[in-house]
């Protein structure tokens, strides 16, 4: 793939865009979608946009926002798109301080420069004078190379700054596409924000493997898959556990019955027939899917095994990618693969070792981040270990048949007054097993010297599933082994992105969670 021909290659291209205008069906083709980059690519020259200037988007998904993103490829401008973590603080300080030359808003976003100045322009309304704001010429070595200036945040919390590779996003993209098969005729669905590079990434994927896209907003999501029926959704490990959660929400007999249908169909050695017949005994399921669904895919975390062999035994198997931004996707297990628990097998082109305490490092010939451009003290250093080189900070192993498993985050790994170390997702893993459970967070009490869990039950409300979480936090194997008592407290809501116990690209976030509800907890009970 060669990234400075993606916008040139889209006339010959059959692919389209699809989003909803007004809860309508709406699509412009790539040629269509060619003609406006052209148009938006003459106007941001005009405005002095030139190769390296950095332009700020803030802006929530749309066509006009990925029309922008390439016509600044096309440029060579250098993209800074800001997530909603920045949603109270961009101004011109923050400008300032990312030496934004151009910041684009939407109509639903100028409020945050009601006077507009020239700097500030909307890539979906009318513009009156904007130029360009002048800043220092960069100094970075790596500025030919810069295609986007990107922020990212992990579950522990803390935002960090990562500049991503052209060369990374050339060399990163077709081992994973040739991984999952998609092609010309699929659909592909996002939903989670455009600033979330992965969005953009498989953007970038579709426009020049020539398969569509449908772009629409997390709050539209269901109403996008009714009426523009997508073949392949990628989301987040907490979606596939909603729908999870929905098919528990059945009568006892109704998912006694599923289950019992699920493995007599699992027999049937066609796998079209398999499918077909799933479609015809669980439409409730797949009716959440829209009418043409054939893949799914999750990242960003692991998905539990319970909810893989669900989606298995409804004969709509969950592929799994495993990757990072700073180093791209490193591993696959595809749908048909029943190794739940694994993320698969390394895909083309990387090359896995692990260091003397497990933790997975990645070479590759150009990963997708060149370095951080901010992050906590030295951890350029712990990431960036060597020439193309990437220490992920996952804690791995590989068995003989090459699938790769994640044991935990390294920086989370707890570390006792008596010295033992506990990895608080095997517990959590445990923890989730349990089907009233939606999400469950263990960390360590300093001032109590005891393991806590912060538990987030399917049905907040049901005392009897507390009782049941609660005999499992008293019998856990993985605590008992560790003679290593547990308290723990129920929330009082369901994790969401409004109240910040997610992020924006919905995976947990333990800092908040913690600070939320881990004050609630009591040493020596179970529960308050």
């Amino acid at each position: 793939m060669q990234f400075s021909k993606l916008v040139s290659s889209l006339p010959e291209k059959n692919g389209a865009i699809h989003f909803l205008e007004r809860g309508a069906p709406a699509q412009r083709s790539y040629k269509t979608f060619y003609e406006d980059i052209c148009k938006a690519r003459a106007q941001l020259i005009g405005w002095g946009v030139g190769p390296g200037i950095r332009v700020g988007i803030y802006a929530p998904n749309s066509y006009s926002w990925l029309v922008h993103d390439l016509a600044l490829i096309d440029i060579g401008a250098i993209s800074v798109p800001f997530t909603d973590d920045f949603s109270d603080s961009i101004n011109d300080g923050l400008l300032d301080k990312y030496s934004i030359g151009l910041l684009l808003l939407s109509k639903s976003t100028a409020r945050l420069f009601p006077n507009r100045p020239a700097h500030v322009a909307l890539i979906d309304g009318e513009n009156a004078v904007v130029q360009v704001r002048s800043r220092p010429p960069s100094i970075e070595p790596d500025t030919d190379d810069q295609h986007s200036l990107v922020f990212s945040s992990g579950s522990a919390g803390g935002l960090k700054g990562l500049v991503i590779s052209r060369n990374g996003v050339a060399s990163t993209l077709p081992p994973i596409i040739e991984a999952l098969g998609i092609a010309g005729g699929d659909r592909l669905i996002l939903f989670l924000p455009l600033s979330n590079f992965q969005q953009r990434y498989l953007c970038y994927a579709a426009l020049w493997y020539d398969f569509d896209i449908i772009l629409t907003e997390y709050t539209q999501l269901f109403l996008a898959i009714e009426k523009l029926n997508p073949s392949v959704l990628l989301a987040p490990p907490v979606f596939f556990q909603m729908m999870h959660a929905e098919f528990l929400k059945f009568p006892l007999f109704k998912r006694v019955l599923w289950k019992v249908l699920g493995h007599v169909i699992d027999l049937v050695p066609i796998s079209s027939t398999r499918s077909r017949l799933a479609r015809q005994f669980f439409p409730e399921f797949y009716r959440q899917f829209g009418n043409n669904i054939r893949m799914l895919i999750t990242g960003m975390a692991p998905i539990r095994r319970n909810i893989g062999q669900f989606f298995s035994l409804m004969q709509l198997p969950l592929c799994e990618a495993y990757g990072m931004v700073e180093a791209g996707v490193i591993a696959f297990r595809p749908g048909n693969c029943r190794m739940h628990g694994s993320v698969g097998k390394p895909v083309r082109g990387v090359n896995l070792s692990f260091d003397s305490e497990g933790e997975i490092v990645v070479t590759r010939e150009n990963p997708l981040t060149l370095r951080y451009f901010q992050c906590a003290k030295d951890e350029n250093e712990r990431t960036f270990v060597g020439r193309n080189t990437i220490a992920t900070g996952d804690i791995g192993r590989v068995d003989g048949d090459g699938n790769l498993y994640l044991l935990g985050r390294k920086r989370e790994t707890i570390v006792t007054s008596g010295g033992i170390k506990i990895n608080p997702e095997a517990i959590e893993e445990e923890i989730n097993n349990c089907a009233d459970v939606a999400n469950a967070v263990v960390f360590w009490q300093p001032d109590t010297a005891q393991l806590s869990c912060v538990v987030e039950l399917n049905d907040l409300e049901d005392q009897e599933a507390r009782s049941r979480v609660q005999t499992l936090a008293n019998n856990l194997k993985t605590t008992r082994k560790l003679r290593q008592p547990m308290t723990a407290v129920f929330a009082t809501e369901h994790f969401s992105k409004e109240n910040g116990m997610l992020r924006p690209n919905m995976k947990i976030d333990r800092r908040q969670i913690v600070a939320r509800y881990g004050t609630d907890l009591r040493p020596n009970s179970v529960s308050r």
